[in-house]
């Protein structure tokens, strides 16, 4: 039975390929001018492709081993009543009444004097102990953070990846292929951000790690367009 990076391979493959066809079809359709299909562009797009799905694939690896689990219906049901009572006028006023009433009430020491504040922090410490266990990170936790990082660092990554490698396969020469990063990046990843974190939501919420790749691309179908027609197929 083939591995699972095999069949991401294969299928994330597919996906490429149709992706840079519809991205001609569409260049060319605007233009008014037949059909005819651009071979050498789709084999640049689609070699891309291969070079970068094991760096996802195993990225993906690696951030599910450092963040494991998805999170609970409990616990997205818990945020949403969180973020809807945050807002409430009725959690702003007991907020602040918390706030007027514990104001100027220090803790007391054991013989009944009150504590300045930093004596209050050592006493603070001295009762929760310094080597008290962490508690465990709920999933909820794992989510944002690989949320977190799959907006930042992998995207940084991927558009530099995108442009470093689409370029090269062209031609070009070291130089130019670094003025090009400099100059595409911003825009990319404007466009990266419009669309990707709903993917990413979806892909750390339900879907299983090995088939996180073979996702991303099949909801980048029309990412990949935007790349082809970017790359000018």
């Amino acid at each position: 039975m083939p591995s699972a990076l095999i069949v991401t391979f294969a299928q994330s493959t597919v996906l490429n390929a149709i992706s840079n066809l519809l991205a001609q079809l569409i260049d060319q359709r605007k233009n008014t001018t037949p059909f005819t299909l651009n071979t050498l562009a789709l084999l640049q797009f689609v070699t891309y492709g291969i070079l970068i799905v094991p760096i996802n694939f195993y990225w993906q690896r690696a951030l599910e081993a450092r963040y494991p689990g998805f999170p609970s219906r409990a616990e997205i049901a818990n945020l949403l009543r969180s973020w809807r009572s945050l807002f409430s006028f009725s959690a702003l006023r007991a907020f602040f009444s918390s706030a007027i009433s514990s104001e100027g009430s220090p803790r007391m020491s054991d013989d009944g004097t009150a504590l300045p504040l930093h004596r209050e922090k050592e006493k603070e410490k001295e009762t929760t102990g310094r080597w008290a266990p962490r508690a465990q990170r709920s999933g909820l936790h794992s989510f944002v953070m690989k949320f977190l990082f799959d907006q930042t660092v992998a995207g940084a990554m991927n558009i530099v990846l995108f442009v470093v490698l689409i370029n090269f396969l062209k031609g070009e020469t070291l130089s130019k292929v670094w003025e090009l990063v400099l100059v595409d990046f911003r825009p990319i990843m404007i466009a990266r951000l419009k669309y990707r974190p709903v993917v990413s939501t979806l892909m750390y919420t339900v879907i299983p790690v090995d088939r996180r790749v073979v996702f991303g691309s099949a909801c980048g179908v029309i990412w990949g367009i935007y790349l082809s027609l970017y790359a000018v197929v």
